[in-house]
C-alpha cells in the first residue's frame, strides 16, 4: 500500500500531543520530516521523533517532491504563505485552527484551495466534539424544537495582570485578529445551529502596552474581552461574552429551545439539560452518538479525506467562514453598526 508521506512545518505542543501520535496509529502514513523556526529545534525534534528529513526553510520543505502533505502547527503568521505556497505545489495541507491572521488571508487560502483542488483541512475545535452527534439528533428529531437563544460565557484570567509579559496569543503581529477563545465558539456555533448572518460586536482592550518577553514594549491591538450578538440563518441568536480579565473562569454554552434548555460546561464537558426547577439532568449520548474527544480520530480522518475522498470538516470553507464573523465583529466595534455578512 502506498504510504502518504507527511512533513511538519512548526512541530509544537499540540503537534506532539496530538497530532504524532494519531497519524502513528495510521499504517498508511510515514512523517517523513520538521522545519522549525530554528536548525537546532529541528535537529532536537527530528532526533526526538526519529523523522529522516531536517530542512533549512519551509520554502525547502513544500518544494520536496517526496512530501504529499503539508502539517502546519505554527503560529497564525504562517498559516496563509505556508498554506498557499504548498497548495500551489501539489501538497495537501492540514494547518492549525487558528485558521489565517485576517479575512483576506482566509480568503486567499480558501480561494487557493479551491483552485487547486487539493484538500485543506483546519484543526477541529475539541469543544463540543462529545456531543456534535447528540445535539444534531436533537434537532433532526425535533426533541429541541426551534432554537431561540445561545449564550456563550467564557471568562479567564489570561489578561488580568498588566505586568504579564505578551503572550503569543495577544501579540497582533504573530496572531493577527485572533482573540482569546472567540474563534473557537464561533466554529462551535456554526457546527451546532448553521452559519451566521448578521454580527454586531464590540470589545475592551485594558492593558495598551505591554512588555515583551525579551524586555521591549509592543502596542496591543487584541482584545482583552469581547462582546458579541450574532444572527444566525436558522432564526436564533447567539450572543458570547469572551473576557480574560475574570477572577472567575467558565466556559459554558446555554441553549434556549422551545421544548428544552441546554447547559453544556465545557470545562467538565458535560451536557445537562436544565429543568424548569432548577435541577440540572445529565444527558448521556446514545452509543452510536458518543464521540471520545481524548482519543479523537482528527488524523485518521483526513487521511481518509485524502485517500478515499471521503468530506472534511472544519475545511477552509468553514474557516472562512468563521473568519469572516471575526473580521464582522472588528468592524461592528468600530463603527457600532450592525454588519452583515454575505
Amino acid at each position: 500500500m502506498k504510504k502518504l508521506k507527511v512533513a511538519f512545518v512548526g512541530l509544537g505542543s499540540i503537534c506532539r500531543e496530538r497530532h504524532i501520535p494519531g497519524l502513528e496509529k495510521l499504517s498508511n502514513v510515514q512523517i517523513i520530516g520538521v522545519v522549525n523556526r530554528t536548525k537546532q529545534s529541528s535537529e532536537k525534534t527530528a532526533q526526538e521523533f526519529n523523522l529522516p528529513k531536517i530542512y533549512n526553510s519551509w520554502e525547502e520543505l513544500i518544494n520536496d517532491p517526496e512530501v504529499d502533505i503539508v502539517w502546519i502547527g505554527t503560529w497564525p503568521y504562517m498559516h496563509a504563505p505556508v498554506s498557499i505556497s504548498a497548495l500551489k505545489a501539489g501538497k495537501h495541507v492540514f494547518c492549525q485552527a487558528r485558521m489565517a491572521m485576517n479575512l483576506l488571508e482566509a480568503q486567499q487560502m480558501y480561494e487557493t484551495a479551491c483552485r487547486t483542488g487539493k484538500i485543506a483541512g483546519l484543526c477541529p475545535v475539541p469543544f463540543g466534539m462529545t456531543f456534535d452527534k447528540t445535539i444534531s439528533r436533537m434537532k433532526r428529531e425535533g426533541i429541541l424544537g426551534e432554537i431561540y437563544f445561545v449564550k456563550i460565557n467564557s471568562y479567564s484570567d489570561f489578561n488580568l495582570d498588566p505586568n504579564k509579559p505578551v503572550h503569543w496569543r495577544k501579540d497582533h503581529r504573530v496572531s493577527g485578529q485572533n482573540v482569546l477563545t472567540l474563534g473557537m465558539y464561533i466554529e462551535l456555533v456554526h457546527r451546532w445551529f448553521g452559519w451566521t448572518k448578521t454580527v454586531w460586536g464590540s470589545y475592551q482592550i485594558f492593558t495598551p502596552i505591554r512588555k515583551t518577553p525579551e524586555g521591549g514594549i509592543v502596542e496591543i491591538q487584541i482584545p482583552d474581552q469581547v462582546q458579541a450578538q450574532l444572527e444566525l440563518d436558522c432564526g436564533a441568536i447567539a450572543q458570547l461574552n469572551i473576557s480574560g480579565m475574570s477572577n472567575h473562569l467558565q466556559e459554558s454554552v446555554e441553549i434556549h429551545a422551545q421544548h428544552k434548555t441546554l447547559y453544556y460546561d465545557v470545562i467538565e464537558n458535560k451536557l445537562f439539560e436544565l429543568k424548569k426547577n432548577g435541577e440540572r439532568e445529565i444527558i448521556t449520548p446514545h452509543k452510536e452518538d458518543y464521540y471520545d474527544v481524548k482519543n479523537w480520530s482528527v488524523e485518521k480522518d483526513f487521511i481518509e479525506a485524502v485517500f478515499l475522498g471521503k468530506e472534511y470538516h472544519p475545511n477552509f470553507e468553514d474557516g472562512l467562514k468563521y473568519m469572516q464573523v471575526l473580521d464582522a465583529i472588528y468592524k461592528s466595534a468600530h463603527s457600532g453598526q450592525k454588519i452583515s455578512i454575505h
